[in-house]
């Protein structure tokens, strides 16, 4: 068995030859440790590392947990509210229109009938390389009043993939204006892995996790409806609104409208939010 971190939500592991009863249980209930949520434990970030998100770049970090657990974590700043990144991840249903390589994305069972904690199954498929696709059944449990969404495999159905870990955390910053994400997710394969499949799963996915968030986040930073359906209670602070709109001549230019945001004027577009100066 060989264990990798990993990144994206929707991850398989061995190829499948012959054909599979999706609908009988998978063949352990859970080797990995699954994720608590909230912040990430003891996870410290350096001056190096704010420069790199100041610029927009994802940094990749090593999380160590109790006993066996932990491991790779990419944290990214979003220049969009938490609202608006919570609307792109839990809108698990339409990531085949945005994730790269995930071929097929269905929820067939969601409830949100606990105010603390939504769950969610979903199929996924993921094509890594022609004539590889990987069908995956996965477990989230959204927890709104902790801004964290965590997951494991549907153990009551059986997946490729030999188990899977993971977990989103959100943080707000700038006042609500931006959010920095965090996102783990940690996989155990079956059998041996085709090398391009490996060095994918093993490497380019765990950026490619956040990237993807980002920049659909701030392309629709003022749609929240997918969040609010789950229960998200969007305020002032996390869908970075702010006051009434500044009015008169010259607040209402191409970049949008002009909004007061605590001791500063922001523009508001459809990229998000921007700084304009203090006052």
């Amino acid at each position: 068995m060989k264990l990798f971190p990993l990144a994206l939500i929707a991850f398989v592991a061995t190829i499948c030859e012959a054909k599979i009863d999706r609908n009988q249980p998978h063949d352990h209930t859970g080797k990995l440790t699954p994720y608590s949520p909230g912040p990430f434990p003891n996870l410290e970030l350096t001056s190096k590392d704010e420069a790199e998100l100041a610029q927009g770049k994802p940094v990749m970090k090593q999380s160590q947990g109790d006993g066996n657990s932990g491991g790779a974590i990419c944290v990214q700043d979003i220049n969009a509210p938490k609202a608006a990144v919570w609307n792109q991840i839990l809108d698990l249903g339409m990531y085949t229109k945005k994730v790269g390589k995930v071929i097929h994305s269905s929820n067939y069972h969601v409830d949100k009938s606990d105010e603390n904690a939504k769950k969610i199954k979903t199929k996924m498929v993921l094509g890594v390389i022609p004539g590889y696709s990987y069908e995956s059944y996965y477990d989230h449990t959204f927890y709104p009043h902790q801004d964290s969404m965590t997951w494991t495999l549907d153990y009551e159905k059986t997946s490729d993939m030999d188990d899977v870990s993971g977990h989103w955390h959100l943080e707000e910053r700038d006042g609500g204006l931006k959010t920095r994400v965090f996102y783990a997710c940690d996989i155990s394969l079956k059998g041996s892995v085709p090398g391009p499949v490996l060095n994918y799963l093993s490497k380019a996915a765990l950026k490619s996790a956040t990237s993807w968030v980002k920049k659909q986040s701030e392309e629709n930073a003022a749609d929240f409806h997918v969040a609010k359906e789950y229960g998200y209670k969007v305020t002032a602070s996390n869908a970075g609104e702010v006051a009434e709109p500044v009015t008169g001549r010259g607040f209402f230019g191409r970049g949008g409208a002009v909004f007061r945001h605590g001791g500063a004027f922001v523009q508001k577009s459809k990229t998000g939010f921007t700084r304009m100066f203090q006052f």
